[in-house]
């Protein structure tokens, strides 16, 4: 038998047809197959291996059995993500990395055919791949692999900035088309959030004018945007009204953080001046100050609005008719309520009517559910509240059907 160099791979045979190559061991015996040139077609196949063994003797062949390579003219001039010295196989960690993905679907895989000319094929055992396509899946791969080597370094130092005092925070920039190219791997937005408003929201007012072009599609963007978020408010809302139990402090969270659903209560431009904001009161002894859940204050900055919250289970009017059928009394919720409007809006006006400017606040007292009353109910409390001129009373369900109406405009 012929003997070849040792402990490497040598051509071990040539016909009309192909050259082939062998791994031979440390005597120079041909151990293992690696590659087949073929002369005539554009062909090479590759055997995955690995050598093991203090004399490199043992071979390890690999999950992929074959790889095969259709339309390159020679060894040299095939893709660099293919290995083709030592160890044959994939060559690159993007094609490592598009392989590991495969796997799981193909358990059974065995052989790879990579070419320029051929159509994607994939079955248990064989997977057929155009050159072409897998060379854009592997820039992909390589643009993402690129991005998060560039900036694990820079994250890493981020995180420890938050631990200790002698490690500084670096700048995370925003390069030129990231944004863009970050959006475009996702087919649906219909899970924003109002923090993914906000962030938007941020990339708008900080980008010059100059970048930003309004166009159908940005407004209809803009619009699902919108809808998206309404319906989160919505879902919010409506989860807080079924509780069976009082809920103030959750219903004062939720305001706070979505004050902008009172605006629609006013007919001119006000601002949320303060939560629980301190409206004058108290004593000598720093006691019974007033506290009114927010404090509003109009565009003109010339007058305020005073806002109470209580629940959606406060009652309205009481249980029994004062008059059959249709005289009802104010609950005592709605009475008291009312009560502390007044109170809150007296204070207020003798302790800062001569620091602010304040004219005539009004009150607006947020407070049960319209939808628990019945017909007599419903017509005393409209009578009531119409003739209640200092104070404004809107119930929980109104407020969510205005929400509604905003949707439905949104919508449309």
């Amino acid at each position: 038998m012929e003997k070849f160099n040792k402990n490497q791979e040598n051509q071990t045979s040539e016909n009309d047809v192909k050259v082939i190559f062998h791994y031979c061991d440390k005597e120079g015996k041909p151990i293992f197959k690696t590659k087949e040139i073929f002369k005539k077609e554009k062909k090479i196949i590759l055997y995955p291996y690995g050598i093991t063994g203090d004399d490199s003797e043992m071979i390890v062949t690999k999950k992929i059995k074959t790889i095969e390579l259709r339309g390159w003219n020679d060894i040299n001039s095939i893709p660099k993500d293919i290995k083709t010295t030592q160890k044959y196989g994939l060559g690159s960690q993007r094609i490592k990395l598009f392989f590991q993905s495969v796997y799981p679907k193909f358990k059974e895989l065995e052989k790879i055919v990579i070419g320029i000319n051929i159509s994607n094929r994939f079955y248990d055992k064989t997977i057929s791949i155009n050159w072409a396509d897998l060379e854009k899946v592997l820039k992909v791969i390589a643009n993402e692999k690129r991005w998060y080597d560039g900036n694990r370094k820079l994250f890493i130092n981020n995180s420890l900035s938050q631990l200790t005092t002698k490690i500084q925070r670096q700048d995370v920039l925003l390069s030129a088309g990231q944004l863009d190219s970050f959006l475009k791997k996702f087919d649906s937005f219909e899970k924003v959030t109002k923090a993914d408003v906000e962030s938007l929201s941020k990339v708008m007012e900080t980008a010059p004018p100059s970048k930003i072009s309004v166009t159908s599609n940005f407004i209809k963007t803009r619009d699902k945007i919108n809808k998206v978020f309404i319906e989160d408010i919505i879902a919010k809302f409506e989860h807080l009204m079924s509780s069976k139990i009082d809920n103030e402090k959750q219903w004062q969270k939720y305001f706070g953080e979505n004050s902008w659903i009172f605006n629609h209560l006013f007919p001119f431009e006000v601002i949320l001046r303060k939560q629980e904001a301190y409206v004058g009161g108290k004593t000598l002894e720093n006691e019974e100050g007033r506290v009114v859940d927010f404090l509003f204050e109009n565009g003109f900055k010339d007058n305020f609005a005073l806002l109470e919250i209580k629940t959606h289970k406060k009652d309205l009017l009481k249980k029994t008719a004062y008059r059959k059928p249709d005289v009802f009394a104010y609950s005592d919720d709605l009475s008291g309520g009312i009560s502390q409007c007044l109170d809150q809006k007296d204070t207020f006006l003798r302790d800062f009517g001569n620091k602010e400017k304040i004219i005539d606040p009004k009150c607006i007292l947020v407070i049960g559910l319209k939808s628990d009353l019945d017909e007599h109910q419903g017509k005393c409390f409209e009578l009531l509240r119409s003739n209640q001129k200092n104070v404004d009373i809107l119930t929980f369900d109104e407020l969510l059907a205005k929400l509604y109406g905003l949707l439905k405009v949104i919508s449309e």
